[in-house]
């Protein structure tokens, strides 16, 4: 079983070489509601255990199960399942037209309609004011928890990769309408 992730692209239209606007991940992960959104390595090792502790017969019920009734199921109760908005980015030739909002809202729907979530949340760093005031303020997420020294993504524009640096790390939840 393999957790579901979708990502999201922006690109202006128009001529032969469409332009890359922004993108945005929409990453089934688990929440552990004392702790941090776990990575995709650690949510996955978590499902695979609890079916895999289950007898045979117990498995096969399992078998074709979604991630959010393994969880609530099998899991204790401080740990769910959730759809998470991770890695928004906006070319900033494109910023302050409102793609990072346009993005984040269809993510919004996508997980509701497409993955059966009722509620979004992501990780933003503390640090990061203009982030949290786009989903705070504009998009209307709130605080849920906050990870002191966890593991946060920053790209690397001149080596085109993610780099995992040590982060005060907020999380925040929208309910989805």
């Amino acid at each position: 079983r393999k957790l579901d992730a979708l990502i999201l692209v922006a690109s202006e239209m128009g001529d032969a070489n469409s332009n890359l606007q922004g993108m945005v991940t929409i990453e089934v992960r688990l929440l552990d509601k004392q702790d941090d959104i776990l990575s995709a390595d650690a949510s996955e090792f978590k499902l695979t255990q609890a079916v895999a502790s289950l007898g045979p017969k117990q498995r096969r019920e399992f078998k074709n199960a979604s991630v959010i009734d393994i969880a609530n199921q099998l899991l204790p109760p401080d740990i769910s399942a959730v759809a998470v908005l991770a890695n928004l980015c906006v070319s900033p030739t494109a910023r302050r037209k409102g793609i990072a909002a346009k993005l984040c809202n269809e993510a919004e729907r996508l997980a509701k309609e497409e993955l059966g979530f009722d509620d979004m949340f992501l990780r933003v760093e503390a640090e990061n004011e203009a982030a949290k005031r786009l989903y705070e303020e504009k998009l209307g997420y709130e605080c849920v928890l906050e990870a002191d020294g966890a593991t946060a993504l920053r790209v690397d524009g001149n080596a085109g990769t993610f780099v995992e640096v040590s982060s005060d790390i907020v999380v925040l939840k929208k309910k989805i309408k």
